[in-house]
């Protein structure tokens, strides 16, 4: 995997044969990529339009790994009216869940000190669907890499495949950065129903004042976390993300 640790030998001054593949810390399946301290996981304030669903999966996946995370909202300069009160609300949430957030604008070069620095000294994986603007991020932070980028298509507001292979890139110093392949959709392998939980920082800090110590927050009576909901000191949107990641993950649990 990109990102593995190997020892060599060389057979010559720039070819060498692996000869073995040291121990992982940690690894990801999509992408596929190990030994990451970081995932930066992105979002687009607009084109494509702002999936917190699908960045939920990615962080929930991230969490499950052990990396750290940082979330970025990218192309702050499409803020309007409409995508302004989105926008504020999951930065928000988000920050209360103890998540470092950045709002960056390629275009404009806002923010982009602020993921340099969140970036330093660490090798992090960048995630999001198509279109949300990592090549041309990194473009920005490193303008010598000259990665290939495109529009989001007007028809579908979804963004085209630039990246079409994980690459690890040294931007200066000890600081890497894994471009990777945007994707839409995104399997939830490896985590079980009864660590779902733990992943939502949110949810795992309530559960412990739920009357059943294996509170699921589903069906349960005295649920702190459905209480929290209905008090709004949840947000709807993630726990209705969680109820879904739930459904699905017990969904398999029963074929295996």
């Amino acid at each position: 995997m990109v990102g593995d640790m190997v020892k060599i030998s060389r057979t010559g001054s720039r070819e060498g044969v692996i000869e073995d593949v040291l121990p992982r810390n940690n690894k990801l399946l999509r992408p596929p990529v190990s030994n990451v301290d970081q995932a930066v996981v992105l979002a687009s304030v607009d084109e494509p339009p702002m999936d917190l669903f699908l960045l939920d999966r990615i962080i929930i996946s991230a969490e499950a790994a052990g990396l750290e995370i940082t979330i970025c909202f990218n192309k702050h300069d499409l803020l309007n009216e409409r995508t302004e009160e989105n926008l504020s609300q999951a930065k928000d949430i988000y920050k209360n869940c103890g998540y470092n957030v950045i709002i960056t604008s390629a275009l404009v070069g806002e923010g982009l000190e602020e993921l340099k620095a969140a970036l330093q000294n660490k090798i992090s994986v960048l995630a999001g669907p198509s279109g949300v603007g990592k090549s041309t991020l990194i473009n920005k932070l490193h303008p010598g890499l000259q990665l290939e980028v495109a529009p989001v298509s007007r028809k579908t507001k979804k963004g085209k495949h630039t990246t079409r292979h994980v690459e690890l890139l040294q931007l200066e110093g000890n600081s890497y950065v894994v471009d990777t392949p945007g994707f839409q959709k995104l399997n939830l392998n490896g985590i079980s129903s009864s660590s779902l939980a733990l992943l939502f920082p949110e949810i795992s800090h309530m559960q412990n004042f739920c009357y059943f110590k294996s509170c699921y927050h589903n069906a349960e009576p005295e649920c702190a976390v459905k209480d929290a909901v209905q008090t709004g000191d949840l947000a709807p949107w993630r726990y209705k993300h969680y109820l879904t990641f739930l459904k699905e993950i017990r969904e398999k649990e029963k074929i295996y």
